[in-house]
């Protein structure tokens, strides 16, 4: 008997030939379906011809020897050489490897707790905690078969373990992006944006991975209408920059502002001297916001409702109330109306008495001397 023969040879031969062994091969032949490969004695097996497996025996002749990985051992040995070199790469990556550096991984399976991949012949473990930076479906196989980064937090050379975060990279690039994202921000500049959500009091628009605001308000000249009255979720387009603060990490966007003001061509038709007829809208501290023509606003100070003097807006307009008032100033570009009653009124005969040669009054009159 041979001396070399004996139960050690024999249960190695058996470990040799089992489903994801690692052999070294030898190129035989070349067949229809794919490569004749010995893998030691009289055993032989085959590499078939799938597309990663030509990419890694492009380069290999009969009588070349290399390294292949047991695929199944059933009906025929099928064999891989691009798995052999897929771990091999691995592990010269590991020998390299530090905490904190950036690897590209497979998700091979999803487990209690996390995601679970390979880095060569070292188990890589994500933590359900350092997954995403985002939500976490609850449902994790969404994530099997995905090719990812993730930055390695904790190796053990001993156990061939390595613990790895996803969230750490995105938390990285969300950085970088900020970084990139304030560095080219200013007052005024015109962006482009995807509508991503709509709230209450306006829409959220991302602008190179930032989400910035844009309010009702800054939506629509219209007043009648919301964000989602005029934006497309999901659509994008170009905004002006109307408020930026780092600080805050706050960017407020406006639609409106790019688009054609349809209350500076309705001023247009108007011009100082015009007497319109108005409705008191509002009354203000300092006077009453009216409305006249098609929507349009304007102002009526509190000196401009009487030729007498007015303690207070109220003693002579009230909410609701129809008046014809002249236009004093016009600013159609900046929306600025100014009206005044009394100019539409003469002038009584005691206040021009009472007045200097140089417009100003010796004295004033209360309005409730008017008819004394």
């Amino acid at each position: 008997m041979d001396e070399n023969f004996n139960l050690n040879n024999i249960d190695r031969t058996f470990v040799r030939f089992r489903v994801g062994a690692k052999v070294e091969a030898v190129a035989v032949a070349e067949m229809k379906s794919g490569l004749l490969v010995n893998i030691g004695g009289k055993k032989d097996g085959l590499i078939p011809y799938l597309p990663e497996e030509l990419e890694a025996l492009k380069d290999v002749e009969v009588g070349d020897k290399f390294e292949a990985i047991i695929t199944n051992t059933k009906d025929a040995v099928l064999l891989s050489k691009a798995k052999a070199d897929e771990i091999r790469r691995g592990e010269q990556m590991i020998n390299n490897l530090q905490v904190g550096d950036e690897v590209e991984i497979i998700i091979t399976h999803a487990v209690h707790g996390g995601l679970q991949s390979k880095l060569g012949n070292f188990e890589v473990f994500v933590p359900y905690s350092q997954i995403s930076i985002r939500r976490v479906d609850n449902n994790l196989e969404n994530y099997v078969n995905k090719q990812l980064k993730a930055i390695i937090i904790e190796i053990d050379l001993l156990n061939k373990k390595i613990i790895a975060s996803i969230k750490a990279v995105e938390e990285n690039e969300k950085h970088t992006r900020e970084t990139a994202f304030w560095e080219a921000m200013y007052l005024d500049k015109v962006v482009k944006g995807k509508v991503v959500r709509f709230t209450d009091f306006g829409a959220f628009v991302n602008v190179d991975g930032i989400d910035c605001l844009v309010h009702n308000s800054e939506s629509s000249y219209d007043k009648n209408k919301v964000a989602s009255d005029v934006f497309e979720l999901g659509k994008e387009y170009e905004f002006k920059v109307i408020k930026c603060d780092k600080e805050q990490g706050k960017v407020s966007l406006s639609y409106k502002a790019l688009q054609p003001n349809p209350t500076i061509e309705k001023l247009k038709q108007y011009h100082v001297g015009d007497v319109v007829h108005c409705t008191v809208k509002k009354i203000l501290s300092f006077g009453a916001l009216v409305t006249f023509g098609d929507g349009l606003e304007g102002l009526l100070h509190v000196k401009e409702a009487s030729h007498y003097y007015v303690r207070n807006i109220y003693e002579v307009a009230k909410v609701g109330e129809e008046l014809d008032l002249k236009i004093i100033a016009l600013d159609p570009e900046k929306c600025k109306v100014s009206l005044s009653l009394k100019a539409t009124q003469e002038e009584p005969e005691i206040v021009k008495l009472a007045r200097n040669r140089d417009g100003s009054m010796t004295f004033n009159f209360d309005r409730e001397n008017e008819n004394k």
